[in-house]
């Protein structure tokens, strides 16, 4: 079983995600809802995460959000996900490439799909 964490500020969607990951039969993760992304590198080393889904919210800059993987890859050897709008497509191709995040999944994606990625992480 993989400890996966959803860093987010967004609970609605947060909530939303966990009750469908529940829901889920073939689902055999264990999803931790970090709300508090200031904490989230402290989180991400105390629960011993796997992966971090990191939801990057449209037009924050991409140093804010490099800088913000580089503390969580600090903290913890876990693979990190970028979860981001089309419009950061940019910043989540150089996120890859610069190897500050392992991958990345757009908002308008299925919940099948980021079911899947995660699974696969």
């Amino acid at each position: 079983m993989k400890k996966i964490g959803f860093i987010t500020t967004n609970r609605v969607f947060a909530q939303s995600l966990a009750a469908a990951a529940q829901g889920r039969p073939d689902w055999d993760n264990e999803l931790h809802l970090l709300l508090d992304p200031r904490q989230a590198a402290l989180d991400v080393d105390v629960l011993q995460l796997d992966a971090a889904v990191i939801d990057v919210a449209d037009g924050i800059p991409i140093e804010e959000t490099e800088a913000f993987c580089r503390a969580l890859r600090g903290a913890a050897n876990c693979r990190l996900l970028l979860f981001v709008p089309k419009a950061a497509r940019r910043m989540a191709i150089r996120a890859v490439k610069n190897h500050t995040a392992d991958d990345f999944v757009f908002y308008d994606t299925s919940l099948d799909y980021l079911f899947t990625k995660l699974a696969a992480i």
